[in-house]
């Protein structure tokens, strides 16, 4: 059976849409008694206004349409800023027990008193306690709709499980945290009636307030979009949130298209122009938004990949900065350059072994040389401390070898290895996430440019068909009534073979910086250290070394110049040997000094080349959080999936609304109408493909 579109067409009555705005925005506004105001076009006048006076918290407000006559309630939900909003809390948490709360009775009773005042009340409506509100007058009142947005559930007396109630309509908004609350523990059933997801508001812990609501308020001002990025930076831009706009309709009867399939139209050319006027001005509206958001998504690609070298080089100034701050001292300060501190420490080390050698020179020319009068009563050799001293200066010029070779392989890690960190082990890509959001998104851009240009041709053929269908009509009738020949009909736009090309990228979604991320850590933290530790750890032998050769100078200093007399000296002989034993003593001080020197530089190495080693793991894995935003800035990445999240959106709505014109069209004897099916169905499926492709970028 087929209806006429005429029939079932009212454009003045209130639409499950405006119910929804109504719900979600409106009734949050207080509106005063005889205040008009508009929603999509249609001007509403407060009859009644019930706010902040009942104790219970209940606050609603009673409304006619100006146009079609029709008396609507529309209840508000939570609002603790209002006079009884703790009463409106309590109410909350009753909605969880058996009894039904006062503020509930109290909506059934407001309901009564409104009818007995002014008729039947079409429609009940409301958001979150609003919602339960609603849906407590449309559960006892079957005559009067109810249409909620959000709504919480009712208490377990309120609702029978096994009725139907036909009168009840629900839209859950797929981010509301209330409704996929209520659904993880189990108490759907206590949200009476059918209900249905639209697909409005975004994934984000910012949106949790309007993704329930269903609407953005601003010190008490709407706001019908919300804005992504920052003002001039790349992506900036704004998505509509506004629940109405995602709640789909015939194109048609303005009907929703939601549980089963609609009334079967009519098609002549009144339904046909109808159709091809929604292809251009609802649905190619609607395609347009989700192509910003894809081309929003282009901008943070592209731009990310134009700042490749200032994330590269910002990794490698981070990376650096670690390492050079692992030791506190400031050893590692510098560590890539020709001057730097540990370059400077070495240099120092070789300045004090040549004080200590020139003292001990020194201590061994007054050993070689006693008093005369001390000949015979003594018998000293030289220190030979030759072969210490050439072991000392091999070890140095060993540790600065070691030395170079670690700044070398500083060096490249910072400027090879930071650069691997962006390909995280593979070769396609020099910038991998980057990289192949860009190569996914060619593919996007592309196919959804394709599928629009299909649409529009489609809406071109549609008008094409509408218009030769009139000719056509008018060259009948003119044929019957001067019996003249039918002319021909006009040309019609020929259909272009569309087809989506598959892309071979972003297969693991969003996932893919995540995991690009624990690849390129795990490979950068071990390749580095590969390298590095080794080397860090032989700079620690060779300090070693050197630290026990230094041992060496002073167990031989200390023993070698341990002088005493022999025979029977005299008292002259005596006192010439304490101011020759004193000369010694002070000589042997003279090296011990800087022998306390070389051996606190030592210790300060050996200790740092030990933080080094201990830390320099800890350092790397700190270094997630850089990598990451290196990989891709992190509110870019984030914004690129709110974007399409809100794209796939639009595609989900887009195709449910093909779903019906697939439909209209379908078994019809006339070709042309058959043409059309077969195009609209090519349509749906790409926008399916492209549902996928987009849907890519919106799930982590």
């Amino acid at each position: 059976m087929t209806t006429d579109v005429k029939q079932i067409v009212n454009p003045m009555m209130t639409t499950d849409q405006e119910l929804v705005e109504l719900a979600g925005l409106h009734a949050y506004l207080e509106y005063a008694k005889d205040q008009v105001f508009e929603v999509n076009g249609k001007a509403y006048r407060v009859r009644d206004s019930y706010f902040n006076e009942d104790p219970t918290g209940l606050d609603a407000m009673t409304i006619q349409n100006m146009t079609s006559g029709e008396y609507h309630i529309v209840y508000m939900g939570t609002n603790v800023h209002g006079k009884y909003g703790t009463a409106d809390i309590v109410t909350d948490v009753q909605l969880l027990t058996a009894p039904v709360p006062a503020q509930l009775e109290g909506a059934e009773h407001y309901f009564v008193k409104m009818e007995q005042k002014y008729g039947d009340i079409t429609s009940v409506t409301g958001n979150s306690l609003g919602g339960a509100l609603a849906n407590m007058v449309g559960v006892r009142h079957e005559h009067v709709r109810s249409v909620t947005l959000n709504p919480a559930l009712l208490p377990a007396s309120a609702v029978q499980t096994d009725k139907e109630y036909e009168n009840i309509v629900n839209y859950i908004g797929q981010y509301d945290i209330l409704n996929l609350g209520v659904s993880s523990i189990g108490l759907s059933n206590q949200v009476p009636g059918s209900r249905h997801t639209i697909y409005n508001g975004i994934p984000s812990a910012a949106g949790i307030s309007f993704n329930h609501t269903g609407y953005v308020r601003e010190d008490g001002k709407h706001v019908s979009h919300v804005t992504v990025g920052t003002e001039g930076a790349p992506g900036y831009g704004v998505i509509k949130v506004d629940a109405h706009y995602h709640l789909v309709s015939s194109l048609w009867t303005g009907r929703p298209l939601y549980g089963g399939r609609s009334e079967r139209i009519n098609l002549n050319v009144e339904t046909i122009r109808m159709l091809s006027d929604g292809i251009e001005t609802s649905v190619l509206g609607q395609l347009d938004w989700a192509q910003q958001y894809v081309n929003h998504s282009m901008e943070i690609i592209m731009h990310e990949s134009t700042v490749y070298e200032t994330r590269l080089n910002q990794l490698r100034e981070v990376y650096q900065e670690s390492v050079e701050n692992i030791v506190e001292d400031g050893l590692l300060r510098y560590i890539r350059f020709g001057n730097g501190m540990f370059k400077q420490v070495i240099q120092g080390l070789h300045m004090v072994v040549d004080v200590i050698e020139a003292r001990c020179e020194s201590l061994n020319f007054l050993l070689e040389c006693p008093p005369v009068a001390l000949l015979k009563f003594i018998t000293k050799k030289a220190i030979d401390l030759d072969a210490v001293f050439a072991e000392i200066r091999s070890y140095l010029r060993r540790l600065e070898d070691q030395l170079d070779e670690f700044i070398a392989a500083i060096d490249d890690t910072v400027m090879t290895k930071i650069e691997e960190i962006f390909k995280a082990g593979q070769e396609r890509f020099h910038d991998v996430v980057v990289g192949e959001l860009a190569s996914h998104f060619n593919y996007v851009t592309t196919n959804y440019s394709n599928m629009y240009d299909q649409v529009k041709e489609f809406g071109t053929q549609v008008d094409q068909v509408a218009v030769a269908f009139d000719t056509i009509d008018n060259s009948l009738a003119s044929a019957i009534s001067n019996q003249s020949g039918v002319g021909d009909g006009d040309n019609i736009q020929q259909t272009t073979a569309v087809e989506m090309v598959e892309s071979p990228y972003l297969l693991n979604f969003m996932a893919l910086k995540e995991q690009c991320l624990n690849i390129a850590m795990e490979q950068f933290k071990t390749g580095s250290s590969f390298v590095l530790l080794p080397i860090a750890t032989s700079l620690k032998t060779t300090v070693n070394l050197i630290e026990w050769s230094g041992e060496q100078i002073t167990s031989i200093i200390r023993t070698g110049t341990n002088i005493h007399l022999y025979g029977n000296p005299g008292n002259l002989i005596l006192s010439t040997f304490t101011n020759y034993d004193e000369n010694i003593k002070e000589k042997v001080n003279g090296i011990l000094e800087p022998m306390d020197e070389l051996n606190e530089m030592l210790r300060g190495v050996r200790t740092g080349l030990q933080k080094f080693l201990t830390h320099y793991p800890v350092v790397v894995d700190n270094l997630r959080p850089y990598i990451d935003s290196a990989l891709f800035n992190d509110s870019g990445y984030y914004n690129i999936h709110i974007y399409n999240s809100a794209a796939t959106s639009i595609l989900k709505d887009m195709q449910r609304l093909f779903d019906d014109i697939v439909y209209q069209l379908s078994d019809h004897e006339a070709e042309a109408i058959t043409v059309l099916h077969d195009v609209s169905s090519s349509v749906k499926t790409n926008m399916s493909i492209l549902e996928e492709q987009i849907g890519r970028a919106a799930t982590w």
